[in-house]
């Protein structure tokens, strides 16, 4: 296949571009993680600690990705959750069964506790997206990368020196549970971009001096992001910066500390257990927000915010839990309206027009209606 490949850094001191996380999980059953044993060869962590510029490296990538934009590698901190599970089956195997090398997969799992050791929970490594999108329909190498079929030639990977913990930049970028990819808007990147710069010296000159985002919307602040993002609103493509730039100013405005993203929905009935994407607390009240960019392209919505209304506990933090929350209704924001939505009759009610929120006074009329 004939792509288009960066072949050279940009003349630019600044060049406006995305940037994302992938989440390096870990394989789920031993039918998986013999595929890497005996077709692959290595782990996924490996194939970016190994990488070699002479070599092609494709990865999965967002539909959206441009050439240039940034990838940061990230060892999924739940993959330690699968190792042990995995070292357990492996142990319950029968040495008389012929389907597996049970010496050969205790000794992968040993390698994959090593690796988690030194990778586990932390961004590993920095790429560079090098050309155009592609569809790939191979079947063994959706299996590499998690089901997506999107992909993307990978320049100019640099491991780091010292690999940055999630402890250190969960506070203000949660890495998506949902998704291998989480996007980073420009709030986010900047700070992160930050932390990694002060504990690694080998990060290439793409990187150092890489600006991602839109020119205008890398200007918004807490006091501008109405009028900045007022005709812009529609435009968003993705969920994570309409989040960024829009909603979380919102919310912040409203319910200042708290506010809190990507909180654990339980179920008495299942171990499964859902995200919904904030929560917040007035007067002791604690009150759901899905964000979308627009409703109406969502296949099961309805289904999806009964997840929910369903639930019995929510984990606002790790270490913060209620037992006591409105179930009865949540909100819905996408691009265009903030909605309600009643469990009792599975109905969604527009309830505020986006457009007539233009000053901070209209945002805190807000506040009457939420409650």
């Amino acid at each position: 296949m004939k792509r288009e490949i960066l072949s050279e850094l940009s003349s630019q001191d600044e060049i406006k571009i995305q940037a994302h996380i992938n989440n390096i999980s870990f394989p789920k059953s031993i039918d998986e993680l013999e595929y890497y044993i005996l077709e692959h060869g290595c782990y996924n962590v490996e194939d970016v600690l190994q990488y070699n510029a002479n070599d092609d490296f494709f990865w999965t990538v967002p539909r959206s990705s441009k050439i240039g934009d940034i990838v940061l590698f990230f060892h999924a901190k739940t993959a330690i959750q699968w190792i042990r599970k995995l070292e357990t089956k492996v142990k319950s195997l029968s040495d008389s069964d012929n389907r597996y090398n049970k010496k050969e997969l205790a000794e992968w799992l040993k390698k994959a506790r090593d690796l988690y050791m030194n990778y586990g929970g932390k961004i590993f490594a920095v790429g560079r997206v090098a050309s155009s999108t592609y569809f790939e329909n191979e079947d063994d190498k959706v299996e590499l990368h998690y089901g997506s079929r999107i992909y993307a030639d990978i320049d100019h990977i640099v491991v780091l020196e010292n690999p940055i913990d999630i402890s250190e930049f969960n506070s203000f970028l949660k890495i998506s549970r949902q998704s291998g990819i989480t996007m980073i808007p420009f709030n986010e990147f900047e700070e992160l971009k930050r932390i990694i710069l002060i504990k690694n010296k080998n990060l290439p000159s793409y990187y150092r001096k890489c600006k991602i985002g839109d020119f205008a919307l890398t200007k918004i602040n807490r006091t501008n992001f109405l009028s900045l993002t007022y005709d812009y609103r529609r435009r968003f493509i993705l969920e994570a910066e309409f989040r960024s730039y829009y909603v979380d100013y919102i919310l912040k405005h409203l319910f200042g500390e708290e506010v809190f993203r990507e909180c654990v929905c339980h179920t008495n009935q299942s171990k499964i257990v859902y995200f919904v994407d904030n929560a917040f607390v007035n007067n002791d009240k604690v009150l759901m927000l899905e964000v979308k960019l627009n409703i109406n392209n969502e296949k099961n919505l309805i289904g999806q915010l009964e997840q929910y209304t369903n639930s019995c506990i929510i984990d606002l933090t790790k270490d913060y839990h209620m037992n006591e929350y409105e179930r009865n209704y949540m909100y819905v924001i996408d691009t265009m309206y903030i909605y309600r939505y009643y469990h009792s009759t599975k109905t969604i009610v527009n309830l505020v027009d986006l457009d007539n929120i233009r000053t901070i006074d209209d945002v805190d009329t807000l506040k009457h209606i939420l409650i």
